[in-house]
């Protein structure tokens, strides 16, 4: 592992339902924690979900949102934070039509062996390379 830099905007984006921009990610860039930027709309929204692996930190960049995490809900805006520990089912609802832009931080709770598996190892490993970071 080197240590490197990214301009903004820069990352690995991967297509996986939608594009993905991984800054450090769970297989190949990275490790221990993950770092991806994303835009969504209404109507992109995951499933409701559980990680058994791996807690999630939500900064809302742009936009605004409402996550469930079992019985609670948050609803956050712009500049806005949310956690998720693992094991709790989770998902959000995208109330508007102005597009919400994320920065997501995931890490693992089990010691990583390869990948702990989590999210962002599946979009590594099965989306499509739609973008690289320049040189």
């Amino acid at each position: 592992m080197k240590p490197y830099a990214l301009k903004a905007g820069d990352g690995w984006t991967y297509r996986y339902g939608i594009d993905f921009t991984v800054k450090a990610g769970e297989l190949r860039h990275g490790r221990g924690a993950t770092l991806t930027e994303y835009t969504t709309r209404r109507g992109e929204e995951p499933p409701d979900h559980t990680h058994d692996t791996e807690d999630e930190l939500f900064y809302v960049l742009d936009g605004d949102l409402t996550f469930r995490c079992g019985e609670q809900h948050f609803h956050v805006e712009r500049g806005g934070f949310v956690y998720l520990p693992r094991g709790i089912e989770h998902g959000y609802r995208i109330p508007g039509d102005a597009p919400v832009r994320l920065l997501v931080v995931s890490f693992p709770v089990l010691e990583p062996a390869g990948g702990w598996n989590g999210f962002l190892a599946d979009v590594e490993r099965d989306g499509e390379v739609t973008g690289v970071p320049q040189p």
